[in-house]
């Protein structure tokens, strides 16, 4: 039987965005690593089988509730901050007035084993343009088979300008929330509260950063 995850204060629609399809490829990849209905582990991930969505690639580890740090980030994710974004908390990425509501998706991916899909828009001003894009979250088991890694991808589309980008979540879009349970659950589709200040939409160079620690 399929469990439905309420989100406060979110209205549900009936499907999600479709996704980039470097996306879809990531996520094709991350379902074939299942073993026995189980989610896969960090371990199992090889980064040679998902080249095309390296420079958009992330791996977060969960160090308390609802924050995460990204242990690997590929280069757009640098361009994006214009730093280096290993070490730095996913929330870096997101204006102060996101970052409670990226918290609550976060850890429900770990705590629900869920993927998520979140469509973001990043304002731009007279001198530079709106950028738009997908972020997914994919839960992955650690070596005790906890649920504390998260492999993910941010994909944008616009001119970044020379300056770092800081994203919204996108209220005229639905936020993607699928549990992973013995049975792979119905997709859910929950509308964020919050009013997009704008619109609009870059690929990248394949190069992958990893931090050991």
């Amino acid at each position: 039987m399929n469990t439905v995850t309420e989100f406060p204060q979110r209205r549900r629609t009936d499907a999600a965005t479709p996704q980039h399809p470097t996306l879809q490829n990531l996520e094709q990849y991350w379902r074939a690593l299942r073993h026995a209905q189980r989610i896969p582990s960090r371990n199992d991930i090889e980064p040679r089988q998902i080249d095309a969505a390296l420079p958009h690639a992330f791996i977060l580890q969960r160090v308390a509730p609802g924050v995460a740090r990204m242990r690997v980030a590929g280069q757009q994710l640098h361009d994006l901050l214009k730093m280096d974004a290993r070490g730095m908390p996913i929330s870096a990425f997101f204006v102060p007035e996101a970052r409670e509501q990226v918290a609550e998706l976060v850890e429900s991916a770990f705590a629900s084993k869920a993927i998520v899909s979140i469509q973001l828009i990043s304002c731009g001003s007279l001198l530079r343009q709106d950028v738009t894009g997908t972020m997914l979250l994919l839960p992955l088991r650690d070596a005790e088979g906890e649920t504390t890694r998260i492999l993910g991808a941010l994909i944008t589309d616009g001119a970044r300008g020379s300056r770092p980008r800081r994203f919204e979540i996108a209220a005229d879009q639905p936020i993607r929330h699928e549990p992973q349970g013995p049975q792979l659950a119905a997709v859910q589709a929950i509308m964020p509260t919050e009013k997009p200040k704008g619109r609009s939409a870059a690929h990248g160079v394949l190069r992958l950063v990893v931090n050991n620690s």
